[in-house]
């Protein structure tokens, strides 16, 4: 807060201080200005003539040169840039018809043609040149120590003998062509030729200005102004001037009014009536001696003095009213819509502004404060004024003061809202309201009991919207919250308002806006494309938004708004710039109610130097669009001027100059260019008036380049100019087919000796192909038989049985024989790898695998299950028992303790069973491992194999059986060498 507090008021420091130092206090027919001299780079302090070219440079002709000004740069000629210049004393410019820039100097004439000075040196001219002036047939003449015209055939200078003496001044008009002498002037009007001396009465004169208004021509002479009218001379009398000193500029500007200045004074006279024009001259009227001046085509008036160097002034569609108006202080806080007319808040109190003219309120001697910062006429016709320091209450309808609120008397009030039979005030130490004529605090929340209040708003809901410094608060019924859910939580809140389609818009001092509701925000700032982040008032005109702010105020295209995008920004009032100092208006001011209104068709704003107002029928309308200049494309050391421009292979580093002619905030201008050809897109420059291009391609490019002002969104139509770039010889289309025409026959030489090297290689590839393949076949086969083969004891494993039960089964089909699968286990093997490792533990295994292949015939297949266990599938079941039994009697009779070191002999158990056609095999595996686990439960060392009838039974068939279970109840026959009657051990 503190932060904040000292900001405002260093601001508002800074901006009283201008206002107390200002060059001029600036009204509704007053211009905005701008001054150059030698310091801003103009050659020199003594400005001669004015001139504007087609393109929009204004050409300034001095007593030390030329200068050629954009609006940002002087661009000076003179005797030690420009060999062809006689003089750098430069007495006349002017621009005929072609476009051509005349130039006069001490010395003689000069002519700018073609982006090129001549000198036009045929015929000397004693005395310097005075005046030139083209006559309505396209003849150039020259007024100097005698009247010249120009020979176009001849190209040069002569002399026109019907007038005798001096050419001071020339002027034309029509079709006659005015010649100012000394002792009387002439007129050249179809080569008739006439002369009109001064009376007898009047002194010895020069007629060294003219300017023909009307049916009147006035003479500016070195004894004073006349007018001649019915051929006669009338003396002019200028107010403040002595009658008898010289006239110094006469000058007809497009709106036919006329200007008239003598040495000290600026006058104006439009219908014989003269007036002082102190206003362009300023304040203090420093700007004296004006020998030039111009309207250009921007509207602009430039004035050129002989001490004062140049100056540019401007009037604007905008209305102020201050101080010439009647205003005692121009600081104004707070404005406020009064039946016709407009209330204003001042440093020095309340006025009134009716019929364009100030008057001073009665009520400011009780006020409690005299700078009154906020006001509300509320719908009892009673007018709330919010000053410095406390609130006082006017009658709404006399303006009479009434009463004051002493309990505030210390606090800024900022805000001011009515509802119904209350008000509330918003002020620099909290919140309150007035109800039954008493200022309360009992129904605000202590959090906004010393809060500094800057707007309040009441919308169509009831819905009290309190903004302060530190963030904003909402009372919904009759409880208040802060606003802690959208993107001005904390912020300086400075501007409230319900807009006609029930959208709220939020400002804030210094970030940005918000608009929409409390269900869904869209948030505004710079980033998104603001001119500024600050927003101390909003008025919705049509589809436009206009907002103001400590830098102007602006529109926005309010529907794009609504869906969150910002298009066709346009600063109706841009204070920006440094010049803004005295080429603007100085918008707004203050943060709170009462900082701008829709009144009388006009937008009105409280400023730093009276109240502004914009006409609503302004407020869709446009400035003009800076043009811009391509000045030249720099090669090296060489400029191009042309608009198509060709250049050698080597010339590849370029660099573009370009500039727009502009004199409003011309600091402000944003360009972009675009080499076509070789640029995507455009590319943005900023305020660079230059392009850079190095190493560029041989090929045709086109540049081109726009421009806008900051304050617009529109650019302007592009200029261009066409380059062809040459390329070497080796990167023509002839050089090229050369090279492509040689790299083919190269490419076909080349695939002619690959077709040659690619059959040999065939055949080479061929044969080692069908060896590789022959190869391949083999170790396919032995990696098969791998993959199917335990790698310890060379039996086959479980992926053996997956590729081949399928055969086995149908091949035991065929046969009417059944599959015998048998499971056989090692008796307590766990402990021989416990006792002696797993290394005697494999060397047994392997025995084993020795002992099954022995044992078993050729038409088994033995497969090593897991571990210690093994499955034996027989495929002949005629002598199945016996290979079990052989098998089983081979283990135990293996010399177990002498071969292998055991400690005692190793035994086995079996389980078989002989696959019927009613299952498949995995439930043969089941029945198998049921009969193993039978036997090892039994004392192991034993074989069992089971003979099951057919069809089975149900219990036979199932999941999971019980195979002792089955013994014992009879459904199951066995052979075994054991008593399977027996219980388990």
């Amino acid at each position: 807060m503190i932060r904040y507090r000292f900001i405002f008021w260093l601001v508002l420091c800074s901006y009283l201080t201008a206002v107390k130092v200002g060059a001029m206090t600036l009204e509704q027919d007053d211009y905005l200005y701008r001054y150059w001299s030698v310091e801003a780079g103009l050659p020199q302090i003594s400005v001669t003539s004015i001139a504007q070219d087609t393109q929009g440079y204004v050409w300034v002709g001095t007593q030390n040169g030329l200068a050629r000004f954009d609006g940002v740069n002087f661009r000076v000629f003179n005797t030690a840039n420009t060999p062809s210049f006689s003089s750098n004393l430069i007495t006349a410019l002017y621009i005929d018809q072609q476009q051509r820039l005349w130039i006069g100097t001490v010395y003689g004439l000069m002519l700018y043609q073609d982006r090129k000075f001549v000198y036009l040196d045929n015929l000397p001219l004693p005395g310097g040149v005075n005046s030139i002036m083209q006559h309505a047939d396209g003849t150039i003449y020259v007024g100097a120590d005698h009247l010249y015209q120009w020979d176009e055939q001849l190209e040069k200078l002569q002399q026109v003998t019907t007038h005798q003496g001096a050419a001071f001044a020339l002027h034309q008009q029509q079709d006659t062509l005015f010649i100012g002498g000394q002792n009387g002037f002439a007129t050249l009007k179809q080569e008739q030729y006439q002369w009109f001396a001064v009376p007898d009465h009047i002194a010895e004169l020069q007629v060294v200005q003219l300017a023909r208004q009307a049916d009147d021509l006035y003479l500016g002479t070195s004894l004073g102004l006349y007018r001649w009218q019915n051929e006669q001379w009338h003396t002019v009398t200028l107010p403040g001037y002595a009658a008898g000193k010289r006239v110094g500029m006469l000058y007809l500007d497009p709106q036919q009014k006329l200007w008239v200045a003598s040495y000290d004074m600026l006058y104006q006279i439009d219908q014989r009536q003269v007036v002082t024009a102190e206003q362009i001259q300023g304040q203090s009227k420093d700007f004296t001696w004006i020998e030039a001046m111009l309207q250009d085509k921007f509207g602009n008036l430039w004035l050129g003095s002989h001490t004062r160097g140049l100056k540019r002034l401007r009037t604007t569609s905008m209305q102020r009213f201050s101080t010439k108006q009647g205003l005692t202080d121009p600081f104004v806080w707070s404005i406020q819509p009064w039946q016709q007319h407009l209330l204003v808040g001042t440093n020095d109190g309340l006025a009134l502004l009716q019929d364009d003219k100030f008057q001073a309120l009665s009520a400011n001697k009780n006020l409690p404060n005299p700078l009154v910062y906020s006001m509300l006429l509320d719908s009892q016709s009673k007018l709330w004024v919010g000053t410095r320091g406390g609130l006082s209450q006017l009658d709404g309808n006399t303006l009479a003061w009434q009463q004051n609120y002493d309990s505030i008397s210390h606090l800024l009030v900022s805000t001011l809202v009515e509802e119904n039979e209350r008000i509330w005030v918003g002020t620099s130490d909290g919140l309150y309201y007035l109800e039954h004529n008493k200022l309360q605090q009992d129904q605000v929340p202590i959090a906004l009991h010393d809060a500094r209040i800057r707007i309040l708003l009441l919308d169509s809901q009831q819905r009290l919207w309190v903004g302060t410094e530190n963030g904003l608060f909402l009372r919904d019924g009759d409880s208040f919250a802060e606003l802690k859910n959208m993107p001005l939580s904390g912020s300086f809140i400075s501007a409230l308002k319900q807009l006609p389609d029930g959208n709220i818009f939020i400002g804030s001092l210094d970030q940005g806006f918000v608009l929409g509701s409390l269900e869904s925000w869209n948030w505004f700032t710079q980033n998104q494309g603001l001119p500024d982040n600050g927003a101390l008032y909003v008025e919705q005109v049509n589809d436009q938004l206009v907002i103001s702010s400590f830098q102007g105020f602006y529109r926005l295209n309010y529907s794009e708004l609504t869906m969150g995008n910002i298009r066709q920004v346009y600063m109706l009032l841009d204070d920006r710039r440094p010049e803004a100092v005295t080429d603007s208006l100085r918008c707004c001011n203050g943060a709170g109610s009462s900082k701008g209104a829709l009144h009388e068709g006009k937008l009105w704003f409280p400023t730093l130097d009276g109240v502004l107002a914009l006409p609503i029928q302004q407020l869709m309308q446009y400035d003009a669009i800076p043009k811009p200049v391509l000045e030249s494309l720099i090669v090296g050391s060489k400029r191009y001027l042309a608009s198509q421009v060709r250049l050698e292979p080597n010339q590849r580093d370029w660099q573009f100059r370009f500039t727009a002619p502009f004199f409003v905030q011309p600091s402000s201008m944003h360009f972009r260019y675009q080499l076509q050809g070789y640029d995507t897109d455009w590319v943005d420059a900023g305020s660079r008036r230059a392009a850079f291009y190095t190493n560029l391609p041989p090929g045709q490019y086109r540049f081109v380049v726009q421009v806008r002002l900051a304050s617009d969104y529109r650019w302007s139509d592009t200029v261009s100019m066409e380059v062809q770039l040459a390329p070497h010889w080796y990167e023509t289309s002839t050089a090229r087919a050369i090279a492509l025409l040689t790299f083919m026959l190269l490419l076909w030489a080349i695939y002619r000796w690959r077709l040659m090297a690619l059959a040999n290689a065939k055949q080479q590839l061929e044969t080692l192909v069908k060896e590789r393949t022959a190869e391949l076949h083999l170790a396919n086969q032995k990696l098969l038989e791998m993959s199917r083969q335990d790698a310890l004891t060379g039996l086959n494993n479980r992926h053996y049985l997956n590729a081949n039960i399928s055969r086995i089964i149908s091949r035991a089909k065929r046969n009417h024989a059944p599959l015998i699968w048998a499971l056989l286990d090692l008796d307590y093997f766990k402990q021989v790898n416990d006792s002696l490792g797993h290394q005697v533990g494999d060397e047994v295994l392997v025995i084993i695998a020795d002992l099954l292949r022995k044992n078993s015939r050729s038409t088994d297949h033995l497969i090593r299950w897991g571990g210690e266990e093994f499955l034996i599938l027989l495929e002949n079941n005629e002598d199945a028992l016996l290979v079990i039994k052989r098998i089983h009697k081979a283990i135990s009779d293996y010399p177990w303790q002498d071969k292998v070191n055991l400690k005692q002999p190793l035994t086995c158990s079996i389980g078989a069973v002989a696959q019927l056609d009613e299952w498949d095999w995995q439930h043969s595996l089941r029945l198998a491992d049921q009969a193993l686990f039978w036997v090892k439960e039994h004392g192991r060392n034993a074989y069992m194999i089971l003979d099951i009838s057919s069809p089975p039974t149900t219990e036979i068939l199932a999941e999971s059986i019980n195979v002792g279970q089955l013994l014992t109840e009879g459904k199951l026959h066995v052979i075994s060498n054991k008593d399977y009657t027996a219980d388990p051990l």
